[in-house]
């Protein structure tokens, strides 16, 4: 069977267009980025890594430890992305990281402030499991946050934390008191970024 013209001009055109393209774009960054905190509470101790490879994504890998006297008990404990870097109390990482809200730096930013937006703010993030032995985990990837430079990164100009609640939390829209989201801070860490 003999090809057609137009079967001819497909299949030519086919060819052009997968030619010019030696890969597909897969959000790969050219140069990884790496940031950690040291987290630390009474009788607790842990580290968080958190690595973005790809646009949009950043993953993010939490170990803690704690004594038998500590708050770190077995079961579900809040996490949270705090939006200030600071440990000292622990009440001075502010309240739940969302990104860049200054009204002269974001003019369009609108979110609701404090826990009116939770579960929704950007440093909002899964439970971590506690075990028996005081021993947590949480690995997780989150798209809501960035390393590097922008509205969502959480090197702004006074960085944020992690901070490790006593408590689960229930995801409550607009919870009934502050601490509803996991209840008193156990533990804090100021990220910083990695070379």
């Amino acid at each position: 069977m003999k090809p057609t013209i137009p079967s001819v001009v497909l299949i030519a055109a086919a060819v052009a267009l997968t030619a010019g393209c030696s890969r597909h774009y897969t959000g790969k960054l050219d140069q990884r980025l790496h940031a950690k905190a040291v987290i630390a509470g009474p009788g607790i101790t842990g580290e968080a890594k958190l690595h973005q490879e790809y646009e949009g994504r950043v993953r993010i890998v939490l170990k803690l430890e704690g004594t038998a006297e500590s708050k770190l008990t077995p079961g579900l404990h809040a996490v949270h992305i705090h939006e200030t870097g600071a440990c000292d109390p622990f009440t001075a990482a502010k309240g739940h990281f969302d990104g860049n809200v200054d009204p002269q730096v974001n003019p369009e930013a609108n979110v609701t402030p404090g826990l009116g937006n939770h579960p929704y703010h950007l440093g909002d993030l899964p439970n971590l499991t506690v075990d028996e032995n005081r021993k947590g985990s949480l690995y997780t990837i989150t798209s809501r946050v960035t390393l590097a430079p922008g509205l969502n990164s959480l090197f702004d100009k006074d960085g944020s934390a992690f901070i490790i609640h006593g408590l689960e939390d229930k995801y409550l829209p607009d919870p009934p008191a502050k601490d509803a989201p996991g209840g008193p801070r156990i533990a804090c860490g100021v990220i910083t970024m990695e070379p």
